[in-house]
């Protein structure tokens, strides 16, 4: 693609949420440099409002600054690789092979911004083929400084036959009132192999956020994503897209606990290419004060024999918040099975009242029926990161009621 047609997309706006100013914030020059001691103190900050236990990370990013640190060392017993993508970028030529190949830099404003002023900062992740990573990969990404504009891109290519589980962080340690964050990903599911992929949200009030992702998934392959906002943001927005081919399968699970003014704007898009290919995009959304969400789910398929299921459910926990469910199905064979439902409701009074009967206090019930409310059983998730997302989603439930 042209620099020109990347160029022209500077001024292009997404096509769905708020349209973002990027001149009104800061961009330093990219480094691969190493964290200084305030940025490292910023990560323990980091990793509290996350939930994550303290774990080494595989990769950090504070703002622009990244680096790689001890799992790098482990993943090299598997053949596997972590290191920041625009080295991976000089030195691997299928890094230079699959970079912005799902994800077309001309997208909108966000992906022509992160191509052209990004640097290549973030991360790249190779797994060999027959390969299975038995712990959780980890990466952090964090700003730190006022009204920064923070990008990152990062690939990960799992091979043949090949298991990886992925966890990652974005946070602001406590202070950081505004900011944008841009991150494209690009997911690379080969013949037989499994990703499991998951992302927890704990912004600030004045942050916008802009994650850009796409997913491809070859014959057989699998891929889980679980998908975790519970801070209150000026805007979030996200829409990403997975490409399903022959008997391959994806799981997309959204949690949303929206609060403040915020307005959060959530999608998936699976295409259903190839015949068995199938998807579910499944979201729960908790929303309070004065937020507004928009629950998007798109389910496309172009081949017969396909499935693709959409489930959405609301809970309104204030007399001004907004909860918007938004599911599209398109068939364009004979022969796929698609289907969708959506309910928004609130908080059952016979239910609260029965657990107070119970010696719960009413902020401890609320929190009870929240927490029961946002359990989703994604399949395939192995045990340490099903311990992982309970942790966390007990800390959201308590966030929710405020």
């Amino acid at each position: 693609m042209d620099r020109e047609s990347i160029e022209k997309a500077l001024s292009k706006p997404a096509l769905y949420g708020p349209d973002i100013d990027l001149s009104k914030y800061r961009l330093d020059e990219p480094s691969m440099g190493e964290l200084n001691e305030k940025e490292l103190e910023s990560i323990d900050n980091v990793l509290d409002k996350l939930g994550f236990q303290k774990t080494p990370l595989s990769y950090v990013q504070i703002d622009e600054s990244a680096r790689y640190r001890i799992m790098e060392k482990f993943l090299s017993k598997y053949g596997a690789k972590i290191m920041p993508l625009r080295k991976a970028l000089d030195e691997i030529d299928l890094a230079k092979k699959i970079s912005w190949k799902i994800i077309k830099p001309d997208t909108d404003k966000y992906t022509a911004s992160t191509y052209l002023h990004g640097g290549e900062i973030g991360y790249f992740i190779y797994v060999p083929p027959h390969t299975r990573i038995p712990i959780p990969i980890y990466t952090c990404l964090a700003i730190i400084g006022e009204k920064k504009i923070q990008f990152a891109h990062n690939v990960v290519y799992v091979d043949e036959g090949g298991e990886a589980h992925l966890v990652t962080g974005c946070a602001v340690p406590h202070g950081v009132r505004e900011g944008i964050h841009i991150g494209i990903s690009e997911f690379y599911v080969a013949r037989n192999a499994r990703l499991t992929y998951t992302m927890i949200h704990a912004w600030a009030e004045g942050l916008h956020v802009r994650p850009r992702t796409g997913v491809y998934v070859e014959e057989s392959g699998e891929y889980v994503s679980y998908y975790v906002v519970y801070s209150p943001i000026a805007s979030l927005q996200t829409y990403p897209k997975v490409y399903l081919s022959k008997n391959s399968r994806a799981y997309l699970a959204s949690i949303t606990a929206a609060s403040g003014s915020g307005i959060y704007d959530l999608g998936a898009k699976t295409i259903l290419g190839e015949n068995n290919s199938s998807s579910e995009i499944i979201s729960r959304v908790v929303a309070r004060d004065n937020s507004q969400v928009y629950a998007r789910a798109d389910i496309e398929a172009h081949s017969s024999n396909t499935r693709g299921h959409i489930e959405c459910l609301g809970l309104l926990l204030s007399d001004n918040a907004i909860v918007s469910s938004i599911p599209i199905i398109t068939s364009k064979k004979p022969g796929a099975l698609l289907s969708h439902e959506a309910a928004i409701g609130m908080i059952a009074e016979k239910e609260l009242v029965y657990l107070m009967s119970k010696g719960f206090t009413e902020e401890e019930a609320r929190a009870i029926l929240i927490r029961g409310f946002m359990n989703v059983e994604a399949p395939s998730i192995p045990k340490n990161i099903r311990a992982e997302i309970n942790r966390i989603l007990d800390l959201v439930s308590k966030y929710a009621v405020g």
